[in-house]
């Protein structure tokens, strides 16, 4: 049932009075969606039974058919003027809607993520590694950039930051509800069973000076270059813009590799140098998915 609120003072609308992430994840694991393409987005996700939702706030001149749908799912859904919805949640980023939803009781797993990625589409299969990537930017863009790219999922460990935070849903444009992801206590754990149990083989992505190439990889087997060859199925594994990889997620992995940057750098701006020129998370995960979707 649709109810119609026309007060910022309602208390209807005391959900969305404090809807800071630390407020939200302290009530009982709640996490908040913005706008009306994520919250579309998390709506699908609710209709395949990976989350709930509890209450929708929307402009109808903005989102009608997210709050149809939302009503569709039992929801409790609330309609007001946008202005109406800023004052009360004295929040400005919300594009006419915003949903209250509830996280799972824990986090998919590892052998869930596997699970899923053999059910989808044949040919090579891509999962992204994330160890430390505390950003909410990088977090949101490795999310976003393994949707458009095609990545099969994505593998946290216990040091990333949490894809339902809400920053970290509006950089992904909602993609955290779409592309497959999992949590693990620890990665090098992750990357051995990957490779005894399901025979993925995996790349840390290191700006080592001394790594070869990453586009050295090629899509088809060589019997010169074996080792050079890209698996079937492959996982790459990038690190905290901070301090990169630790050792022993680098020592887990079957190779390193880099990517490549203009030849024309000088000497201390190179990897390893005291000026060296790197590129961010995000920005190196969606360089590496590619090449490991296309070589």
């Amino acid at each position: 049932m649709m109810r119609r609120i026309e007060s910022p003072e309602d208390e209807a609308l005391d959900p969305f009075r404090s809807i800071k992430d630390r407020h939200r994840r302290a009530d009982g694991g709640r996490f908040v969606v913005e706008s009306p393409r994520c919250v579309s987005r998390f709506l699908d996700a609710v209709q395949a039974g990976w989350f709930e939702v509890e209450t929708l706030l929307g402009d109808p001149e903005r989102c009608p058919e997210v709050m149809e749908v939302a009503t569709g799912l039992g929801a409790s859904v609330l309609s007001s003027d946008e202005s109406v919805m800023t004052e009360a949640s004295g929040y400005h980023f919300h594009a006419g809607c915003l949903a209250i939803g509830i996280r799972p009781d824990r986090p998919p797993d590892l052998e869930r993520l596997v699970d899923r990625v053999r059910d989808g589409r044949p040919g090579r299969r891509v999962l992204v590694g994330m160890a430390g990537i505390t950003s909410m930017d990088n977090m949101g863009g490795i999310f976003r950039s393994a949707a458009a790219l095609g990545a099969d999922g994505l593998l946290l460990d216990h040091a990333c930051a949490d894809p339902l935070l809400r920053r970290c849903i509006r950089i992904s444009m909602g993609q955290v509800f779409r592309v497959d992801w999992a949590s693990t206590p620890s990665l090098p754990k992750a990357i051995e069973r990957l490779r005894e149990e399901h025979g993925f083989g995996t790349i840390a992505l290191e700006n080592l000076p001394d790594a070869p190439l990453l586009t050295s990889l090629a899509g088809t087997a060589d019997p010169d270059r074996i080792d050079d060859r890209i698996p079937d199925h492959v996982m790459v594994v990038v690190g905290n813009e901070g301090h990169g990889l630790g050792r022993e997620v680098l020592e887990a992995c079957d190779t390193i590799r880099r990517i490549e940057g203009p030849p024309s750098l000088p000497g201390n701006e190179r990897p390893g140098a005291s000026d060296e020129r790197s590129l961010n998370a995000a920005t190196a995960a969606a360089i590496a998915m590619h090449h490991l979707l296309h070589a």
